[in-house]
């Protein structure tokens, strides 16, 4: 099955056939197909621009075999300069196995910076370290003994990116987490593709794979996902878009924890854009 919505997602970017409404040659702007988050694990070089603003409402769910998890995340992004880009980022979790009661709490806190240091002739390139605080709840075994936490941790990946066409966009991630607490490093293998659909609208795919410090495999997802404006017409002359957004994953091969991974994210962003754009 996962098979085919793969080959149906990568079909509607890859296919030539024209799209309604799409910019004609030679606009001033190409509509935006780049694969970020969210929806996507992966992430992409671009930052709000000067003083423009970013505000993410993410939920996700998460199947694997008994385990039931889900994930609110508020995600506030804030923009210095044409290329820089401050992120504080926090979840509120809820883990639990079927029949069985859930915990929930707050996840770690986490601070990034990415710095988009190319940027010419449709590649760009960035670099986004970020900081992952020990603050979050403490699940409890069935003898209500808290357990170990993840600890800190810094996790400092590479983003990639080229416009193809005007109307698509591969991307490339690489990124090493370093756990301050000694509990396991990780590092993050990501390629995936974007398609713009019109002026509002893009269809996304990638394979995110999350490795040990040896490489080897944890966890390899395939995802797809479409992200669409609201009301665009409405708020065209404003300072304010509202994209929306979802993503379906499952994950592939082999596990570390030996069940296979079904997830669904869900959410909607407030932007306010950069100074001199919506004026």
């Amino acid at each position: 099955m996962w098979q085919r919505i793969l080959a149906v997602a990568m079909a509607v970017l890859f296919t030539t056939a024209a799209s309604p409404k799409l910019p004609v040659a030679g606009a001033e702007e190409a509509p935006e197909s780049a694969v970020s988050s969210p929806p996507m694990e992966m992430d992409d070089p671009g930052t709000p621009g000067r003083y423009g603003v970013e505000v993410n409402f993410v939920g996700s769910w998460l199947r694997a075999g008994v385990a039931r998890n889900a994930e609110g995340l508020f995600d506030a992004n804030y923009g210095i300069g044409d290329r820089i880009q401050l992120k504080y980022e926090r979840p509120y979790l809820s883990e639990g196995e079927v029949g069985a009661h859930a915990q929930r709490g707050l996840g770690p806190t986490e601070l990034g910076v990415k710095w988009r240091f190319v940027d010419s002739h449709g590649w760009a390139a960035a670099v986004y370290p970020q900081y992952q605080f020990d603050d979050a709840f403490k699940l409890k075994d069935a003898d209500g003994v808290p357990e170990e936490t993840e600890g800190r941790s810094v996790y400092v990946p590479v983003l990639l990116s080229r416009n193809v066409h005007q109307y698509y966009t591969i991307g490339l991630n690489l990124g090493f987490r370093r756990n301050l607490d000694h509990r396991g490093n990780d590092a993050n293998i990501a390629v995936g593709a974007g398609r713009a659909v019109g002026e509002t609208q893009r269809v996304l795919a990638e394979v995110f794979s999350e490795r040990d410090s040896d490489l080897h495999n944890r966890q390899t997802d395939v995802r797809v996902g479409y992200v669409l404006a609201l009301f665009p017409k409405r708020f065209e002359k404003t300072q304010f878009e509202f994209p929306a957004y979802v993503s379906l994953g499952h994950s592939v091969g082999s596990i570390e924890a030996g069940e296979r991974a079904t997830s669904f994210t869900l959410g909607v962003s407030v932007i306010r854009k950069p100074v001199g754009e919506g004026e």
